[in-house]
């Protein structure tokens, strides 16, 4: 296999584990809430302290349940229930094999992928007639539950050296100040190939991070907490900052769009719809921001804060995670720092590169500001399909959080000057045949309602975008 496809393929392995780690973090919120939400000095509820800490400590189970449906091709619940049995079966041997190993996550992890990768390798078997029926679920079911029995075994010798150095990474390389540097520029780095996701489980799969769930603690508390100036402050100042460079250079200046970024970004943690902005139109702009994200961790492990995350490092995680962590304080005078050098700095490099946000300028956008994107989600969808060339030209499509993905038969169709008249953030065009949308909070809902028309109109969709369809790679 030549070594571009090889990376390919593994990039693209890669960013499907990441969206599918996507399924078990989303859970967090809710858990962390519970358990915030019964403590004595808020509602005193035990009942719901005892619903969150259930939550957390039933993690492994639950990311070996979201890996193995979220990396099914279609979503089979029968494959979710593989990946818990799988689990239940890896961490009750090893746990007989090797008693006092903190390896409940990477049972998890091991459980969820085996299924998986098992699971779709099996659908090629071919059974004896009687069987055909059970074709396509058992032989899979029954072999990732053996191949996941054989893993104890390696396991049971590997995972002890491994947790390890997992720990020293966490709690002694990336508690220093350069540590926590390379770990943020990393983190952010891998944002636009959705790595990040992978790379925050690989480092929490110690047990420190393993006990922080068992007591319903935020994770990372060493070294994640210059996240929040930069997600709650340094992210808004640079949408500040391109809302005054698009009124300088006299072009539309989207303060409404720019400003729900901004405030999704600082309350809730939800960084892509920002990122996604200038990561490709920009990259000089993410360079920057991965920099600064990685100063901002530098400086609060320099200066000793250690405040945690549940899931995002927005303001309701702030509130959550605040009362267990050190300096916490700290986080509200370096963020005003932070929202004002991004905000200069950005300036500085949007006057030499300005930020290519397709849209003309304000004068001749005005006669065209009465066309706004319908409220109506079927009717959003209807028009999108238009402007992608319609539904014969849609080959394939996926979605992760405010990113649509799509396969399309012919580029030229498609008219991308009306993708920003119907609300899409930015685009890129990755092949003669990819593109992706960045929709914010309509990505979900418009991928839905395609789908839908799809179904009504007898149209095959996959769910693949990087791959040709059977009829084109002959």
């Amino acid at each position: 296999m030549p070594v571009k496809n090889a990376k390919t393929i593994l990039t693209q392995s890669l960013q499907r584990l990441g969206y599918a780690l996507l399924l078990p973090v989303s859970i967090l919120p809710l858990a962390a809430l519970l358990y915030r939400l019964g403590q004595p000095d808020v509602l005193d509820l035990a009942v719901l302290s005892l619903a969150g800490q259930a939550l957390f400590s039933q993690m492994p189970l639950i990311y070996a349940v979201a890996i193995a449906f979220g990396l099914s091709r279609q979503g089979q619940g029968a494959q979710a229930l593989a990946g818990a049995v799988n689990f239940l079966l890896l961490s009750s041997a090893l746990t007989t094999l090797a008693p006092g190993l903190h390896a409940d996550m990477i049972c998890g992890l091991l459980a969820g992928l085996t299924t998986a990768l098992v699971c779709s390798w099996a659908r090629g078997l071919r059974l004896p007639a009687w069987l055909r029926p059970l074709q396509e679920d058992l032989p899979g079911m029954l072999l990732s539950a053996l191949v996941c029995l054989l893993l104890v075994i390696p396991l049971a010798l590997l995972w002890p050296l491994l947790e390890e150095g997992i720990s020293l990474l966490a709690s002694h390389l990336l508690t220093t100040p350069f540590g926590a540097f390379c770990y943020g520029v990393l983190n952010r780095l891998l944002v636009p190939l959705g790595l990040h996701q992978v790379l925050g489980s690989l480092v929490g799969l110690g047990e420190s991070n393993l006990q922080a769930l068992a007591s319903a603690q935020p994770l990372h508390e060493g070294y994640v907490a210059g996240l929040y100036p930069v997600i709650m402050f340094g992210l808004p100042g640079a949408c500040f900052a391109i809302w005054l460079h698009r009124k300088r250079m006299q072009r539309l200046p989207q303060g409404g769009l720019l400003l729900t970024l901004a405030l999704t970004s600082a309350l809730v943690g939800i960084t892509e719809p920002i990122e996604f902005l200038f990561a490709f139109t920009a990259p000089w702009l993410f360079l920057a921001h991965a920099l600064l994200t990685g100063l901002s961790l530098a400086i609060c492990s320099g200066l000793g804060i250690k405040v945690g995350s549940y899931f995002s490092a927005g303001l309701l995680d702030l509130v959550l995670s605040y009362s267990t962590g050190e300096h916490s304080f700290w986080l509200i005078p370096l963020g005003i720092l932070f929202f004002v050098a991004y905000a200069l700095l950005f300036s500085q490099l949007l006057e030499h590169a300005p930020l290519s946000l397709p849209s003309k300028p304000l004068a001749e956008e005005l006669p065209r500001l009465a066309t706004v994107a319908p409220t109506d989600p079927q009717m959003l969808a209807i028009q999108y399909l238009k402007v992608l060339g319609g539904m014969d030209n849609l080959q394939a499509m996926s979605v992760c959080l405010t990113r649509l993905s799509l396969r399309v038969r012919n580029m030229g169709l498609v008219d991308q000057g009306r993708l920003t008249a119907l609300g899409s953030l930015s685009w890129i065009v990755l092949n003669d045949h990819q593109l992706v949308l960045v929709l914010g909070p309509n990505a979900g809902l418009v991928e839905g309602q395609i789908r839908m028309l799809a179904e009504r109109q007898s149209v095959p969709l996959g769910i693949e975008p990087s791959k040709a369809p059977l009829s084109q790679s002959r």
